[in-house]
């Protein structure tokens, strides 16, 4: 268990340089609580523990965090998509203007021949 994490998660405001230290003397007897600031009561080694494990369950259910370069690849990523979408839609509307000029010059050829027009 981490005593410091444990109060962080219990008081997230907390400052661990100036709300509460934890030392530990390297005597055997492990980390400890050497001063506490806070205007909450101190928390008891199994508040401790039970705060440890819900840390440990937060951190576990965190989703990943993404390096600089992982996180451009996926930028890189969506706008690709963007781009494809954008580029389908401009050949679906080019298609719809080329079908729309063929029309128009079917029906322009149709009216020369019955005015009597050039062909």
């Amino acid at each position: 268990m981490n005593i410091a994490l444990s109060i962080m998660h219990l008081y997230p405001d907390s400052d661990p340089m100036k709300d509460f230290i934890v030392q530990d003397d390297s005597d055997g007897n492990g980390p400890y609580i050497a001063l506490w600031n806070l205007d909450k009561p101190q928390p008891t080694e199994s508040e401790l523990l039970t705060a440890w494990e819900a840390y440990l369950e937060v951190e576990a259910n965190k989703p990943p965090v993404l390096t600089e370069i992982e996180q451009v690849r996926e930028e890189l990523a969506q706008t690709k998509l963007a781009l494809t979408d954008n580029y389908e839609q401009l050949l679906a509307t080019q298609d719809e203007a080329t079908s729309a000029q063929l029309a128009l010059t079917e029906m322009y050829e149709w009216v020369l021949t019955r005015t009597g027009g050039e062909e």
